[in-house]
Parts: structure tokens; sequence; C-alpha cells
């Protein structure tokens, strides 16, 4: 049984009900999406009484005692090296972060979540567990298959391991934090995705930092470029990918109010996610070191992006349900049209029919500006438990104010 009723108009009536019946049917089923999608719910980091709050507060500790002398003991030798690594792994962290946020389309992730899991992946995942975790399975492998072997296959058997553990215990720690926030699939995409970007930041911060150690901190901002322009190139097979996948996977294993277990499914993304990590980083040692590295890293992200679009896609089902219950009675009341909700609560495609069918650029812009609007209100709608408060009604005087 779905856990959100059928909200159409007339669900479930006789020829004889009347249209105030019908919309409170609308309304009830607004309520519920509200209360099962968990829309609108706060995020508060600080929970003294879960242990799920003393555990990331501890990884976080850890991960800051491991990272900071790793550049103060350096800086006085590295400074340039250290500061252009950091400046462009924060100008990478930036043009992800807009991409995360233009993704996140239905529900926007409460900034203090985001700003939690990137800080957990970053200084938890990648410093308190990953860091430590990888050196002793990497000499195991030296150890058992020699040396050879494992300069070719020993971070390809390791990282995905490792790595994704890693992230994903940082993930399952936010989901005990919140989870009233973190309900379905689409919400472990994004969750999941911030986590892997604080990873990969601080990751790269350290890649940049040991490009010129090697060169024995000659041409520093030189080394940490070409570095950075490399890891960018390559970054859309990342981190935040793999535990975007990994942690939806981790929805669909485990069930919530909102998202019924899926445990096929989610098996399928968590492999996917260790798989794809595991053969992006065994590159070398699949391709034999002939020039098919480079075939093996395209169809690799061919791949990874393939898949992130269908846990997108399939994941997304959820939300656009909850989306069209929240707005089923503003259509009802004509607040919205039936083309702005199939938009608002549909996917990609439904938005982009939408903009396109506009007659001229003009008219192209004013709808964006409708459909943010849109969403103004129903994140407004959630916040508020369905209740028409002021904020509600300045976003439907300013969804007026736009069409005008």
């Amino acid at each position: 049984m779905s856990a959100t009723p059928d909200t159409s108009p007339g669900a479930g009536a006789g020829p004889d009900t009347t249209a105030e019946s019908s919309y409170d049917e609308l309304l009830a089923g607004r309520a519920a999406a509200i209360r099962v999608s968990g829309w609108g719910a706060p995020f508060r980091l600080f929970q003294p009484h879960n242990a799920c709050f003393w555990v990331a507060l501890a990884l976080i500790a850890l991960g800051l005692w491991n990272f900071v002398p790793s550049y103060v003991n350096t800086f006085g030798v590295f400074a340039a090296a250290d500061i252009t690594s950091l400046v462009t792994s924060g100008l990478f962290a930036l043009v992800f972060l807009y991409f995360l946020h233009r993704s996140d389309r239905w529900e926007r992730t409460p900034g203090r979540l985001v700003a939690s899991a990137f800080v957990l992946g970053g200084f938890g995942a990648a410093f308190a567990v990953a860091l430590p975790g990888n050196a002793p399975l990497m000499s195991i492998y030296t150890k058992l298959f020699g040396q050879a072997w494992a300069v070719d296959w020993k971070a390809g058997l390791t990282a995905p391991f490792v790595e994704e553990s890693a992230k994903g215990i940082c993930f399952l720690l936010l989901l005990g934090l919140a989870p009233v926030v973190i309900r379905t699939a689409y919400d472990g995409l994004i969750v999941g995705a911030y986590v892997g970007l604080g990873f990969q930041v601080l990751e790269d911060a350290l890649y940049g930092q040991n490009s010129a150690l090697e060169k024995f901190g000659a041409d520093q901002v030189g080394n940490v470029a070409s570095t950075f322009v490399l890891r960018a190139l390559t970054g859309v097979a990342s981190h935040a990918l793999y535990t975007a996948l990994f942690a939806a996977g981790l929805i669909y294993l485990i069930g919530t109010v909102a998202q019924p277990r899926r445990v096929g499914r989610g098996v399928a993304l968590v492999l996917a996610a260790v798989v794809i990590h595991g053969v992006w980083d065994s590159s070398g040692a699949i391709a034999d070191g002939t020039p098919l590295v480079s075939v093996v890293l395209v169809l690799t992200t061919v791949v990874a992006v393939v898949v992130l679009f269908w846990a997108i896609r399939v994941g997304g089902r959820r939300e656009s349900e909850f989306m069209r219950a929240i707005l089923a009675p503003e259509q009802a009341r004509g607040t919205i049209s039936d083309v702005e909700l199939e938009a608002a609560a549909g996917h990609r495609r439904e938005r982009r029919t939408f903009l396109r069918s506009a007659g001229d650029r003009a008219t192209r812009r004013r709808r964006k500006h409708i459909l943010h609007a849109i969403g103004d209100l129903a994140e407004d709608l959630s916040r508020s438990g369905g209740h028409d408060d002021e904020e509600v009604q300045h976003a439907r005087s300013e969804l007026h104010r736009i069409r005008g």
C-alpha cells in the first residue's frame, strides 16, 4: 500500500460528492504527504541525547587531529602548495555545490544538514577512517601477493571497500541524526553526494600537497594546479557520485516510512558504487599499462553517469508524488494550472517541455520564475504543515505578481 493516499479530485468518492468534500480530501492528502515525507522538517546537529551525535563529533575531531598536522608541520616550506591546493579544491567544491543545489529540485535539503554532511565526509570519513584504514590493507596485499602485483591492484582493491564503507558510516550517522529529513532514496542521493564531496575536496587538497612534496618543493603552484586540472577533468566519476549511489542504496536496503524497502535495488546501487570506484582506481592495471587506459576511464565515466541518472529518475518518483500531493489543493483552487503542476511535480522532461512551449524568450524566463515560485510555495506549505500562514500567503501573492 502506498504511504501517500490517492489525492486526485474526487478520489474514492461517489457521483454525489461535492466540490467541498473533494477539496477536503486534497487537503487531507497534502497533510499526509507532509507527514510521511518529512518535508519542511528542520535539522538540528546538537543532539546530546543521541549517540550518533557523539560518534560523529568524535570522527570529526579525530579527522582534524590527523589533518591539521599535515598542513601545520609543512606550511613553512610548502606554503604555496598548501594555499594553492586549498584554493583549487575550494573552487571545485563551489562548482559541485552549485550542481547539487540545482539537482535538489523538489524539497531543498536544510543548509545545516548540507554543512554537516560536507564536514563529516571531509574530516570524519577521509582523515579519521579512510586514511588510517587504507595503509594497513595495502600493506597486507603487498605481503601476500608481492610488490609488483600490489602496485597495480592495491588501490582498486582497497579504496572502494575502505572509503565507501567510511562514507557510508558517516551517512548512517546523519540518518540517525535526521531520520525525519532523510527519508527517501532521493534524499540519500543528495546527502550522500555532499558527504562524498567533502571527502573529495579534502582528499584533493592532500593530493595537491603530495604533488609538491614529490618534486621537492619545486614549482609548487604549477604542480598543484596541474594535479587540480587532472582531477577536475576526471571529476565526474568522483566520490560525490560514488557516495550518492551508495547512500541511496542504503536507504533502499533499510527502508523508511516514506521509502519502501527494495533490497535488490539497494544491493545493486551499493555494488555499483564499489565496482565503479574499483574499476576507476584499477584502470591502469586493467589496461595493462597501454594507452587503452583512456578508453577504460571514458567507459567507466559513461557507465557511472548512466547509473546516476537512472538512480535520480527512479529515486525522484517518490519526491514527485509528494510534490503533486502538496500542490494538488493549489491546483484545485486555481493558484496554479494543470500544466504548471505537471512541470513542477514532474521530472526534467516535463520541465523542459513546459519551458520550450513558451512562445518567446521573455515568456520562457517568466515561466522559470513561476516554477521557482511554485517550489517556494511548496516549501512554505511544508514548513507550515499545510496551513495558510503569512509565508504561504506571501508565496501565493508572489506567484500572482510574477504572472502579472
